[in-house]
């Protein structure tokens, strides 16, 4: 099983990027990485992390052969292996201006399977990717970023067991991946999770012929349907547009207004990430409800 090393790095998504490797599809691959500051922060401190044009350097990219524009490149999570310490960075954000009194590096041990915040207090250890996408099919899109080419969509699904589909935008594709965290709540309200480095065994599909308008997730009990934009209101409109535009094809008999109203009826609206400089929702379209494939 081929692995990637963290020294093959991305700090951005670009349409012209040459590709570390190239992998068939039906591939098993590992992929390590660092976290989403490069390791840097590796002990607790005060004071202020000023090095943001190298957040979330991404693993790879990682070439699919045969992939063109207008196929899909599935990635489904099967194993993280986490770094035994994680680092979490308190700073006063745009939520937390008025909660966090100052800038704060705090070293977090991420072991036995839990998140050990201190003596005291631990909790069970939650993996997910938070940088996961491919090239655009043009120019070239910051790892800070997310967008319709994945990126940094900071999605707590994307956990082992789930699967993420990603829309081709060059030859290749170019696949990569980073920002792991141990533990993270929707929203990732306080501009951070346990941010942390590790490796993930993941199976990688191409499938020919079929493209999404956005990234989306799938895990056993929804999809998961996601769209980023510059606020959060029109990131939803997005969501739910695109939501519709991925069951359309997958419920041919049932009319575009009832597909309408099952997504108001039965769909829930949810927020992956405030913090980035796009704001990303999902719509979670939950398998007992809308019975479709990919």
């Amino acid at each position: 099983m081929e692995t990637i090393a963290k020294t093959s790095y991305i700090l951005s998504f670009a349409a012209d990027a040459t590709p570390v490797t190239t992998v068939d599809s039906g591939s098993d691959i590992v992929v390590e990485t660092y976290d989403c500051f490069k390791n840097v922060l590796q002990t607790p401190s005060k004071g202020v992390y000023a090095k943001y044009d190298e957040l979330n350097p991404a693993t790879g990219p990682i070439a699919v052969a045969g992939a063109e524009p207008g196929d899909t490149i599935k990635v489904t999570v099967k194993k993280f292996e986490l770094d035994p310490v994680g680092t979490f960075y308190v700073t006063p954000t745009d939520f937390l201006k008025n909660c966090a009194t100052e800038p704060e590096v705090k070293r977090i041990n991420v072991q036995d399977g839990r998140v050990h915040l201190d003596e005291k207090r631990s909790f069970p250890v939650k993996p997910m990717i938070g940088v996961i996408g491919v090239s655009p099919a043009e120019g070239a899109v910051s790892t800070v970023r997310p967008g319709t080419h994945g990126g940094n969509l900071d999605c707590k699904e994307i956990t082992e067991g789930a699967s993420v589909y990603l829309p081709v935008g060059v030859a290749g594709g170019n696949l990569a991946l980073g920002d792991f965290h141990a533990l993270m709540g929707d929203g990732e309200l306080a501009a951070c999770g346990v941010e942390i480095g590790g490796r993930v065994q993941l199976h990688v599909e191409l499938i020919k012929g079929v493209s999404v308008q956005t990234p989306v997730v799938e895990d056993e009990q929804a999809f998961y349907v996601l769209s980023s934009a510059k606020g959060l209101d029109e990131a939803c409109e997005h969501a739910v547009a695109a939501s519709v535009a991925f069951l359309q094809p997958r419920m041919p008999d049932v009319p575009a207004n009832d597909i309408v109203m099952l997504v108001g009826l039965l769909a829930d609206m949810r927020v992956s990430q405030m913090v980035n400089p796009l704001r990303t929702a999902k719509v979670v379209l939950p398998k007992t409800a809308f019975p479709v494939t990919f």
